[in-house]
């Protein structure tokens, strides 16, 4: 239970008049929420100053300032930090007014740094010196972290005036000596506490909100906040529109006959915009890369090709200088690959100096069927891929010069098709993932001719992580989300939602001895089992799905 401190009892008495407090569960109308793409990375043990900070493996080892070798000289804009072993702090710091906020976290791109063990000092934690102390003065998120306590003296963060610190609902409080960390939310500060245990000390004026669990909202990797900034919105993927010289940035960019006309940046008003969630964006006529341009992790794989929907965009008669269906570049600019992107059925036209395109460390570039490489050049454009991108070639007759760098090229002979399959049987609690056994809490049963199962197995099973599935008891709602999918189903409801689609239902969901159970079938070809990989057997009530 968080208790409030006081450093004296004038305040004490003056806090007794004001009130500092929101009501529990309040809203703040200003929620921060993460507006920058930037991202690093920093392990204390591990890591190294002289690092990128780009990865796990390429970590920073200390805080810094906005101008030093650390990692906060990567996120000066603000983004987030990810804590991918332990942060250390070995005396006071300030963490400085950054231009947008910042989240601090140990869970990213799917990956959970954090590890409790040992008790006696997590392997991937936050902690600080005896008695020191972090202050804010920026807006900041903590969340997704193990925030231990290791000396007799607590340490403290402290919020100064204007600045907002977020304690998210993934805060895990940890302690070798029963002292807690406390947090000191000075006059004009904020505190939003929605996890962890912590020892608040709010001075004269200081706001604390306690009880309150939101999700914060986060402009990245697929993300946008509704404008009245009150919850999280997930982006499905969608179907963009993009021809550079017909288009214009202020077309909608959802249609043929309405094209966006460049890139841009994520939450800018180009064509990247439209499919930050992931999804297709297809070039009806030129797609002109003016500078050197990355195109970041987003909320799923993108494909760029040139036809969509039985229409084929891509015309090659000017081989000087394609018409549609093409991308090019100003002369000797790189296209970067942050992200999982599918080049298909589409021009790549090398025109003036040698363009690049760059498959950064932990992006995914597949060069598909239909990819023509056009020059008026001796050369094509050139491929490099860094140390941790990969490169996959679906046909080997790819037509580029030139690859280089030391990331992973996989040519067609190398590609398998990894599957999972799904055993499981009416009444039984055991069922096979590729064989092996594994015990479910509950066992699927048949109602109105239809295999229930209770939603977890299945949804872990094809793809959903369990931070991926949410239950509303108020609204009797569960919703499965990954990069990919979003369903929402709602008990006795005849249909479903998939990335906002409605879906009708054969069988609807149900509650039964406390459990959630939802169809089978429904659920699996949301999450990409075709109907055609079900398979039922009458004899042994067991059902086999295969993705």
């Amino acid at each position: 239970m968080k208790k409030i401190l006081s450093f004296a009892l004038a305040l004490v008495m003056l806090a007794l008049a004001m009130p500092l407090y929101a009501a529990e569960g309040t809203a703040p109308a200003d929620l921060p929420y993460i507006t920058s793409d930037s991202v690093a990375f920093m392990d204390y043990n591990g890591g190294s100053d002289d690092a990128s900070g780009s990865s796990a493996s390429s970590a920073k080892k200390t805080f810094g300032s906005v101008r030093a070798s650390g990692a906060i000289g990567l996120l000066a804009n603000g983004g987030t930090l990810v804590i991918s072993a332990k942060a250390y702090l070995a005396k006071n710091y300030t963490l400085p007014k950054l231009k947008t906020p910042m989240l601090i976290t140990s869970t990213y791109g799917g990956t959970v740094y954090m590890n409790d063990t040992p008790a006696s000092n997590p392997s991937c934690a936050f902690k600080m010196a005896s008695g020191a102390q972090m202050t804010f003065e920026s807006d900041v998120i903590i969340d997704d972290i193990i925030v231990f306590q290791e000396h007799p003296v607590a340490t403290a963060f402290v919020v100064k005036s204007g600045a907002t610190l977020v304690i998210g609902d993934g805060v895990k409080s940890m302690s070798k000596t029963g002292v807690k960390v406390q947090i000191i939310v000075e006059n004009g500060g904020r505190a939003i506490i929605g996890g962890g245990d912590f020892d608040v000390v709010c001075q004269n004026g200081g706001e604390v909100v306690e009880g309150y669990t939101y999700d914060y909202l986060k402009v990245k990797q697929g993300e946008t906040p509704k404008e009245d900034n009150s919850e999280l919105i997930n982006v499905p993927p969608a179907v963009g529109y993009i021809a550079y010289n017909s288009g214009n940035n202020n077309n909608d960019g959802l249609s043929p006959s309405t094209p966006k006309k460049s890139l841009l940046a994520l939450n800018a008003n180009g064509a990247m915009s439209v499919v930050a969630g992931g999804g297709t964006l297809v070039v009806t006529g030129r797609l002109y890369v003016g500078g050197d341009y990355t195109i970041p992790k987003l909320g799923s794989k993108l494909t760029i090709t040139g036809e969509y929907g039985g229409t084929n965009y891509v015309n090659s008669d000017n081989v000087e200088n394609p018409e549609s269906g093409m991308i090019k570049m100003l002369s000797e600019k790189t296209l970067t690959i942050e992200g999982d992107v599918r080049l298909e059925n589409i021009i790549l036209f090398q025109e003036n100096g040698q363009n690049t395109i760059k498959v950064a460390n932990g992006g995914v570039l597949t060069i598909g069927d239909g990819v023509q490489n056009l020059t008026k050049q001796l050369y094509t454009m050139k491929l490099v891929v860094e140390a941790g991108g990969t490169l996959i070639f679906e046909n080997a007759d790819h037509g580029f010069d030139s690859i280089e760098g030391d990331g992973i090229v996989i040519m067609p002979e190398t590609l398998e098709e990894e599957k999972t399959e799904v055993k499981l049987t009416i009444g039984s609690k055991t069922a096979y993932i590729n064989g092996k056994a594994e015990t479910l809490d509950a066992a699927p049963i048949n109602r109105n001719n239809r295999t229930m199962l209770p939603v977890r197995f299945l949804a872990n099973a094809f793809g959903v992580s369990n931070d991926g599935i949410k239950w509303d008891a108020a609204t009797r709602t569960a919703t499965l989300s990954n990069s990919e999918t979003t369903i929402v189903v709602k008990i006795d409801a005849p249909s479903m939602t998939v990335n906002g689609l409605a879906v009708a239902l054969d069988s609807p969901a149900i509650i039964e001895n406390n459990r959630t159970y939802l169809p089978v079938r429904a659920i699996a070809n949301a999450l990409g089992v075709k109907n055609e990989n079900i398979k039922w057997d009458a004899a042994t009530n067991t059902a086999t799905l295969v993705k």
